[in-house]
């Protein structure tokens, strides 16, 4: 089938066996919709409120899934809950407009997520594989442990970085004493060709503001935040390499206001893996690093979810703006914890000794301290 034949005139509304139905707004592999060349909508569906819109259409080939650019459509969402489309004619062939039976895209996710996808605006990630976004400008500079940037990149294997963008699907293990500053979501070897969307948005205004205040000063009493800020990086559904049929879906929230800078790290439905993993943050030189407790083993991580230093599930969040991220007024700090390990063997005191590290450093003590168990025999005069 080629659609380049097709003498296209007009606004086209999509079915299937006589259900309404929609171009898929993400990565079609080749061979599908009838056709050699399966063309998809790059950019995602409008909203009712934004009218027409022009979206780009691409086809896909190997593992990159924009390699066949056509001709761009307009887009409209109608209020009867369709879209429909002004179709022009491809400029390859073989090639063919795909639909699919769905209808305006809602996303299921935990109720922690920050609203993401077409729904949301999202800019999505058209890099397959080990890809990444291109230099996207933030609207606002971000503080992170005392440098200021103002751009960023969305890498597809779980992580963002600053300076330039990573196709590294193995993780190195924090601290790395590197040269460059790296937010892991969660990083390992994803691959959104098979299935899943990454996607980006960056906010000035509105209700995602609202709620970032509101979810920060929830988080850290002791602090007022009037949010101006508000970067939401989202991984939905994205599939392991070469586990093609697992989901893995996570958030990076960057959020900033009155010099402070946070970061949220929302978890949904998380796979195991038997690939290398590592999720938290690390920086130049590892001054300020912190690993998520179980993030770096593939067999525990679908616990992500359940897990949080702030008391809500699935949800970890860090103060990020000054370096060392050191207290000096605080000079005590409770914290219950208990193990069934034996701590005569030093392996067993070795993990104990790092879980108490992370509560310590997730409370604000430096990530460079050190600590020492000391044995001590109580005996009776």
């Amino acid at each position: 089938m080629c659609d380049a034949w097709v003498s296209w005139s007009g606004w086209y509304r999509l079915f299937i066996q006589g259900q309404s139905a929609q171009m898929p707004d993400t990565c079609v592999g080749l061979y599908h919709c009838g056709t050699s060349v399966s063309l998809w909508l790059n950019g995602g569906h409008p909203k009712v409120e934004d009218g027409v819109v022009t979206r780009g259409v691409c086809g896909s080939l190997t593992n990159n899934c924009c390699y066949f650019q056509s001709n761009p459509i307009k887009v409209k969402a109608c209020p009867g809950n369709y879209y429909v489309y002004e179709f022009v004619k491809p400029n390859v062939c073989n090639s063919a407009y795909c639909a699919e039976t769905t209808t305006l895209a809602t996303t299921t996710a935990p109720g922690i997520f920050y609203p993401f996808g077409s729904a949301a605006g999202d800019t999505r990630n058209a890099a397959a594989d080990d890809g990444s976004s291109s230099v996207i400008p933030l609207l606002s500079p971000f503080l992170f442990f005392g440098r200021r940037y103002q751009q960023i990149y969305v890498n597809n294997n779980g992580h963002l970085t600053f300076n330039q963008s990573s196709s590294q699907f193995v993780p190195y293990s924090f601290p790395a004493n590197g040269s460059q500053d790296i937010i892991a979501g969660l990083w390992t070897n994803l691959d959104n060709r098979a299935r899943g969307v990454i996607s980006y948005n960056q906010y000035t205004n509105g209700s995602v503001l609202t709620r970032a205040t509101l979810d920060i000063n929830n988080h850290f009493p002791n602090l007022t935040l009037n949010a101006s800020w508000v970067f939401v990086a989202t991984w939905d559904k994205v599939a392991y390499y070469p586990n093609t049929s697992t989901e893995t879906s996570f958030q990076v929230v960057l959020i900033s206001g009155s010099n402070f800078s946070f970061i949220l790290m929302n978890y949904g439905d998380i796979a195991v893996t038997g690939y290398p993993v590592e999720a938290g943050y690390d920086t130049i030189n590892s001054f300020d690093y912190f690993v998520i407790p179980g993030s770096n083993n593939g067999s525990l991580i679908s616990n992500l979810k359940n897990s949080s230093n702030v008391n809500v599930p699935g949800r970890w969040a860090f103060r990020v703006d000054s370096g060392h991220n050191y207290n000096k007024n605080v000079i005590g700090l409770r914290v219950r914890f208990s193990s069934v390990l034996d701590l005569t063997q030093s392996g067993n005191t070795d993990a104990v000794l790092q879980q108490i590290k992370q509560e310590l450093v997730k409370n604000g003590l430096p990530s460079s301290i050190e600590l020492k168990l000391k044995y001590m025999q109580k005996i009776t005069p």
